[in-house]
């Protein structure tokens, strides 16, 4: 699955890492369908892992710095989010078919990105204006 413009919130620094992620999820199932050693398959999850990890911390620090109400909830999200990593990561590691796991996992992030993370946008370009000033792609 590629970025596309519609998964866009509003706030920059975040469209730009669902962004960076997504290419990352798109390296990986192509390492996936080509049947790559594991070993490439292990630099692209600790890549993933890594923008991942940043920007969850971004997210978080932004949702409790605001104030978001729904920022418990969101963490708990993002907890699941850790969890399916985890389990992509083990399931690639194991040699099994990671076609399904890959799929779900982007599937659920966009999910994610189009409700939850709309959700929490919205509400901090009405509290703090600034941050929707420049909308992204």
């Amino acid at each position: 699955m590629k970025w596309d413009g519609s998964f866009a919130i509003g706030i920059e620094a975040i469209d730009a890492q669902h962004k960076k992620i997504f290419e990352r999820l798109l390296a990986i199932e192509n390492s996936v369908a080509k049947r790559d050693p594991w070993h490439i398959l292990h630099f692209l999850l600790a890549q993933l892992a890594e923008s991942m990890k940043f920007h969850l911390a971004v997210e978080e620090a932004l949702l409790e710095i605001t104030r978001y109400p729904g920022r418990q909830e969101h963490r708990e999200a993002h907890a699941r989010i850790t969890e399916l990593m985890a389990e992509l990561e083990d399931k690639l590691e194991h040699n099994a078919p990671g076609e399904n796991l890959v799929g779900f996992f982007e599937h659920w992030f966009v999910r994610h990105v189009l409700a939850d993370d709309r959700e929490y946008a919205r509400y901090m370009k009405e509290q703090f204006p600034a941050l929707g000033a420049r909308e992204s792609a």
